[in-house]
């Protein structure tokens, strides 16, 4: 499905069971040490591109899950988004994924469609795999018990086959914490660890709705 139009699914499929939102613009510096100022202002981009992809994708998804009567609208976020992590853009990216979460789980209330976010732990991806290479000991360490995208894929398959989706509509949950309830591991049974201890909790949203 494309994000402007949604036809090619359409036409397709007719309907749309998963959205995955987890479009960010990452800047090369992001991880760098220092104050926002000191770094590049298009360090900004992350806001524009990955809450304005987010919410435009779920806009043009919509409908399609709607004619399912069931589904599943996955953000994909971090611990960034309640602790200082990379920065104040990164920072708000993620919390601002998270708010799209709840509020849009409130409007799908009724329609069967799921909306919630997933904070995962470190990636192991090319990307991480690099700056484990460049920041040192300290970082590689961390990357030591990070999660691939095929785990964090296997537990969303699992999050929109499971019949008690609606009870977790509107949360932010932690990938790692949900996974062993599914029976889901990395390869060779190895099971990555939440950080909440270290890193907080996710936000519970308020429920009062000024509508």
């Amino acid at each position: 499905m494309t994000a402007s139009t949604g036809v090619p699914m359409a036409q397709e499929s007719g309907h749309l069971d998963l959205l995955v939102n987890n479009v960010a613009l990452i800047h090369d510096q992001l991880i760098e040490p220092g104050p926002f100022w000191d770094k590049p202002l298009a360090l900004v981009d992350i806001l524009d591109v990955g809450l304005r992809s987010a919410y435009s994708a779920s806009y043009f998804a919509a409908p399609l899950l709607l004619r399912s009567g069931q589904g599943l609208v996955c953000f994909t976020s971090s611990f960034g988004a309640g602790c200082y992590m990379h920065g104040p853009a990164y920072g708000a990216q993620k919390a601002g994924v998270d708010k799209l979460a709840a509020d849009m789980a409130i409007d799908f209330e009724g329609h069967g469609v799921a909306a919630l976010s997933l904070w995962l732990g470190p990636q192991l991806t090319e990307r991480t795999r690099i700056a484990g290479e460049q920041h040192g000991e300290q970082y590689r360490a961390f990357l030591a018990d990070a999660e691939t995208p095929q785990f964090n894929g296997r537990v969303m398959h699992a999050l929109l086959n499971d019949p008690q989706l609606m009870d977790l509509s509107g949360q932010t949950v932690i990938s790692a914490e949900i996974a062993p309830g599914y029976g889901i591991t990395e390869d060779h049974g190895r099971q990555p660890p939440s950080h909440r201890a270290m890193l907080g909790d996710p936000r519970q949203q308020h429920p009062a709705r000024a509508i």
